[in-house]
């Protein structure tokens, strides 16, 4: 999902776990994505996802058919996304999936590494030191669990997203 470039506009690439069911512009994600824009410098957003393979949740990615046809796939997808992009927002979510499917998410996590290396990407953004995913970004900074003090959604948001090296080890 990409609009059309304007002179000086900045582009976020977010790499998601996987596509919704539903249009990305209704979810929630989306629009805590959309808050996440001027923190790091963007007005613009594409969406990317480790595979490109929808479902409803992570227990059904897990149980999905998932064979070298949908990584290739999966890869060649964000790869274009990445092209142009000024920043880059890990964003797949904290939890690990089991079975093959979280092995293959592993290794799809251990490519894009790789890949943004090589494409000279020294960092990537997260909030909390994690991917954590922008469903659960409300809730992480919410004022009841005290994480985070600010009067916004907006202003506890920028106190925890931050840029970290690639070269840093993943987070547990």
């Amino acid at each position: 999902m990409q609009a059309e470039a304007s002179p000086g506009s900045r582009t976020l690439c977010a790499i998601l776990l996987n596509p919704a069911l539903r249009p990305a512009a209704e979810t929630i994600s989306f629009r805590n994505l959309g808050c996440a824009l001027p923190l790091v410098g963007c007005d613009r957003l594409r969406l990317a996802n480790l595979l490109d393979v929808p479902s409803k949740d992570q227990a059904q990615l897990a149980v999905l058919p998932i064979g070298e046809p949908e990584v290739t796939q999966s890869r060649a997808l964000l790869a274009e996304a990445l092209r142009g992009a000024d920043e880059v927002l890990f964003a797949w979510g904290s939890n690990r999936v089991s079975g093959r499917t979280g092995t293959i998410l592993r290794e799809q996590v251990a490519w894009l590494r790789r890949h943004l290396e090589t494409s000279g990407v020294r960092r990537a953004w997260m909030v909390a030191g994690t991917p954590r995913h922008p469903s659960r970004w409300r809730q992480y900074v919410g004022p009841e669990k005290a994480r985070v003090r600010g009067s916004t959604f907006e202003d506890r948001l920028a106190k925890v997203l931050a840029a970290h090296p690639l070269d840093a080890p993943d987070p547990p």
